[in-house]
């Protein structure tokens, strides 16, 4: 990786164009997102990370109110959680359970949420505007109507809550999946009519609508027989929008073991992937997947599935195997791996500032469901709880471990990254209603995790403008694709290296981050805004186009050797 440096008193970017091909076509860049290092005259070089607590820190910060079964960052400070009916303690201003809050990460508070709908097993994503789509649902109970067809809106602001649109959809959907196309229209994808361990064909909703950013309601659902073949693990689909140049809509789709590559514009499948080897890795027998983070120029997508299991018995082992695919090759292939050692079914995916992959939560046997038998006797169908998180570094392909939380997180869990570089963990609850008295109750206790990153001892540098804006997290700051914005940032550090990153948090549920994006950004150019002075002004190239970062809300991260900025910043694409 060629590192670009700048000299303090010479002030000379020595810069290499570099002029792309492949799947995207880019404009010639001075440097493909290496590290830019600014160094003194006198001969100092750069110097690498300190090594701080290698296994990073966890610490219990607050209650999330009701079980965190769904969740979405919508702001610097603030995450959305969404939990199903059930017996939550705390209670809506008509009486019934409340099942949605407003979680701040800063005071470890939170806020009740209104919602008249189930929202048991739904999914989410963002329009172009900022504003979350929520959609799906199950049964009317606890005074709450049936949530099967609704869609709900959540558009953050000071005192922002739920609106619905009930039966909104054109078909019942639960376990459906979602995503951002790059139109900023959110797609919502299959799902079951309703509740079920494993799918079969008498449920099966092989279809899928786009709701558009402009407003509206779809005019029709979209017939998707790959829905039926993939048949009965074929819940929670996993989608990545495709990166290119041409404006498609084009998206990886995986489900049980197979891969399809389909174009939502014409509707059509461009291209069927071999199966992938190991398990199965769809709901119930859960797996993960994750579009490995974006680099230019040529912005090569690469999908990693980790996780699942063989079959539905609950002292099978779970899938210790991961694949890597290029959908965007002319003869894509699985490259195997082993997931570090440890198998996981229902395991979260979190992309750290740093580029690298955390994998907590879930289970070393058994698949993702409620337990059998009664509260007082239950026999879990996951065992085994995976305490300590695998990391993946996706340059080198190697694994890694850190420090185990004491909580098992089990179904129903969740994990996210939130903007000062912490990792938010919450959840649990494999029985269907609240039960606090067993092996694995379900958890309101709110956990974050601090990796290395944040405890190496160095100073941690601070944005403190980008463009013309000085007051940062108080609004969502407007950018254009492929704009060079200029970010002011103070550093601690004696020879600072910086990069700079774009991730969008997706929403995040049953092992599923819809969504979730990490964007390498080159920085164009360096410079100290005065002699001797410690803010230093780098100008930053935007993602080029919104195939490769969905439009709406993403969060830009500086890094400074390795240690993201004490806050990121919230950005509105579009």
């Amino acid at each position: 990786m060629k590192v670009i440096k700048f000299i303090l008193l010479l002030c000379t970017l020595l810069a290499k164009d570099i002029s792309s091909s492949g799947l995207v076509t880019a404009l010639p860049h001075p440097t493909s997102a290496s590290p830019v290092s600014l160094g003194l005259l006198y001969g100092r070089a750069d110097t690498d990370v300190t090594e701080g607590k290698i296994g990073g820190e966890w610490k219990i910060v607050g209650n999330s109110g009701v079980e965190a079964m769904h969740i979405a960052v919508v702001s610097h400070n603030e995450i959305v959680i969404i939990d199903k009916v059930e017996a939550n303690p705390i209670k809506q201003a008509n009486g019934n359970p409340a099942i949605s809050t407003l979680y701040n990460i800063e005071t470890n508070e939170y806020r009740i949420l209104n919602l008249d709908s189930d929202t048991f097993c739904t999914a989410g994503s963002w329009f172009s505007n900022g504003t979350l789509l929520h959609a799906g649902g199950a049964e009317n109970q606890f005074g709450y109507n049936e949530g099967y067809q609704s869609i709900r809106f959540f558009t953050p602001g000071d005192g922002a809550d739920w609106s619905e649109i009930p039966g909104g959809m054109t078909s019942r959907r639960w376990y459906p999946a979602m995503a951002t196309l790059p139109s900023g229209d959110v797609l919502v994808f299959g799902g079951a009519y309703k509740g079920t361990g494993k799918n079969n064909a008498g449920i099966n909703n092989p279809t899928y609508e786009i709701w558009p950013a402009a407003g509206g309601v779809p005019e029709k659902a979209f017939d998707m027989p790959f829905l039926t073949e993939t048949l009965p693990y074929n819940l929670y689909a996993f989608l990545h929008v495709m990166p290119n140049n041409e404006g498609k809509q084009i998206a990886f789709v995986f489900v049980n073991k197979q891969g399809i590559l389909y174009d939502f514009d014409t509707a059509t499948i461009l291209k069927r992937f071999p199966e992938m080897p190991g398990g199965h890795r769809s709901y119930p027998l859960t797996g993960n997947s994750v579009l490995l983070p974006l680099n230019p120029p040529y912005y090569k997508p690469i999908v990693m599935i980790c996780g699942g299991n063989t079959e539905m018995e609950i002292e099978t082992l779970s899938e210790a195997s991961c694949g890597r695919i290029d959908p965007t090759e002319d003869n894509p292939q699985w490259e195997m791996d082993d997931f570090g050692g440890v198998g996981r079914v229902m395991p979260d995916s979190v992309i750290m500032p740093t580029g690298k992959i955390l994998y907590l939560n879930g289970a070393g046997a058994g698949f993702a469901g409620y337990h059998r038998g009664p509260n007082t006797n239950p026999l879990y169908v996951a065992i085994k709880p995976v305490l300590a998180p695998s990391v993946y570094d996706p340059e080198t392909k190697e694994w890694s471990r850190f420090a185990p939380s004491t909580i098992p997180r089990m179904y129903h869990s969740v994990a996210t990254l939130v903007s000062d570089g912490r990792i938010f963990v919450a959840g649990s609850n494999p029985q269907g209603d609240v039960y606090t008295e067993s092996e694995f109750p379900t958890e309101y206790r709110v956990e974050m995790f601090s990796p290395p990153y944040l405890l190496t001892g160095l100073v941690r540098p601070k944005i403190t403008s980008v463009g013309e804006y000085t007051e940062l997290n108080t609004q969502r700051i407007p950018v254009s694709y492929g704009l060079n914005v200029e970010v002011t940032v103070i550093s601690g550090q004696d020879v600072p290296n910086f990069k700079a990153v774009v991730i969008h948090h997706g929403f995040v549920t049953h092992s599923n981050h819809f969504s979730q994006r990490f964007v390498s950004c080159n920085i164009m150019s360096a410079k100290y805004l005065k002699k001797r002075d410690t803010s230093i002004i780098l100008t930053v190239e935007m993602p080029p186009y919104s195939s490769i970062l969905p439009p709406g809300p993403s969060y830009l991260y500086i890094l400074d050797n390795e240690v993201p900025a004490d806050a990121a910043v919230e950005l509105l694409l579009n």
